[in-house]
């Protein structure tokens, strides 16, 4: 359920230059929980960094057991966010964060480092979930840096979210984190974590069922960058390209690839290029134009917006679904 989620748009961090003293301290005031660290009801309050993840701990923290307020602004693209002073008071303010883990915020690492080391908690939901590498060629790069290979998961993919029974399997630990970290009753979360499962193995079959109709010989995508890594594990589709190389929407797209991918759409006969909302499409508009296919445009790192029918979790996930299965059929 949505009650209890807040969003809260920090204008500095979305690009906005000019901005009042006025309207920041009002925007920080907003943003921050008191000085015990609860909302102004009295209630904890939990941050997660994206909305998907807000909405899915505000469904584990449900009947407004907790305030869980979104860091990064909706529409807004994990890879690339980078936090502001601001945003780094209003971590600070919350009892627990709630964060991906697995180098999906690339921007946010130092921050979450620094933030946890100052006594705020920090659960990683990537931490509690079986995860699966990226395609071979799609691992995640950094420039300029040598990754080391255990240290950062042997280049598992962040984005765990696109199956939604994987994502039930880590409520229950989620749920005893914010009963030992964030001070929730551990009674009432576990009832709340029963009935979201339940929502979540439901959501699961209806994915399925909209996905049905679709010959397995059919399930060929070709993403904008490799972010539905798990969509195609759960639901057995073949990720045959990116147009951004690499796991990570930061990347810059290849000349000299996208013309390959003219001809591999040729070959496959992929009718669609997905499009990321929360990332510019004008490389996946201009490869679709020279192949003459479709570009479709898929919520991946964010909840779309309010009544976009893909502004929850179970939401986000069917409107997903049907774009994919509308575009391929």
């Amino acid at each position: 359920m949505l009650t209890g989620v807040r969003t809260i748009i920090d204008t500095k961090s979305v690009g906005v230059r000019a901005i009042t003293v006025v309207a920041a301290l009002a925007l920080l005031v907003s943003g921050c929980g008191n000085d015990d660290d609860a909302a102004s009801d009295g209630s904890p309050t939990i941050m997660a960094t994206t909305s998907i993840w807000a909405d899915i701990v505000a469904n584990v923290a449900c009947d407004g057991q907790a305030e869980v307020i979104t860091l990064i602004p909706p529409g807004g693209d994990p890879h690339a966010f980078q936090p502001s002073l601001q945003d780094r008071g209003r971590m600070e303010s919350a009892v627990m964060i709630v964060a991906n883990g697995l180098e999906l915020e690339e921007g946010l690492e130092d921050t979450l480092e620094a933030v946890e080391e100052a006594g705020t908690p920090v659960f990683h939901m990537a931490d509690h979930i079986e995860t699966i590498g990226f395609a071979p060629g799609m691992e995640l790069e950094h420039e300029g840096e040598e990754e080391d290979e255990e240290e950062h998961h042997g280049g598992d993919d962040p984005h765990v979210w696109f199956d939604p029974i994987r994502v039930a399997d880590a409520l229950l630990p989620l749920s005893e984190a914010l009963a030992a970290q964030g001070g929730l009753d551990s009674g009432a979360l576990s009832a709340c974590v029963t009935k979201y499962r339940g929502e979540l193995v439901a959501l699961d079959d209806e994915v399925a069922g909209i996905l049905a109709p679709l010959p397995h010989d059919e399930r060929l995508m070709l993403t904008n960058h490799d972010a539905l890594g798990y969509f195609a594990n759960r639901y057995e589709f073949e990720l045959v390209g990116t147009v951004i190389p690499g796991g990570t929407s930061i990347g810059e797209a290849n000349p000299a690839e996208l013309q390959e991918l003219v001809g591999l759409i040729g070959q496959t006969g992929v009718p669609a290029i997905f499009a990321e909302s929360s990332h510019s499409s004008d490389d996946a508009e201009a490869l679709a134009r020279q192949a003459g296919v479709d570009v479709v445009v898929l919520d991946t790192g964010s909840l779309g917006p309010s009544g976009s029918g893909s502004d929850t979790y179970l939401g986000f996930m069917r409107s997903n679904a049907q774009k994919i299965a509308d575009a391929l059929g």
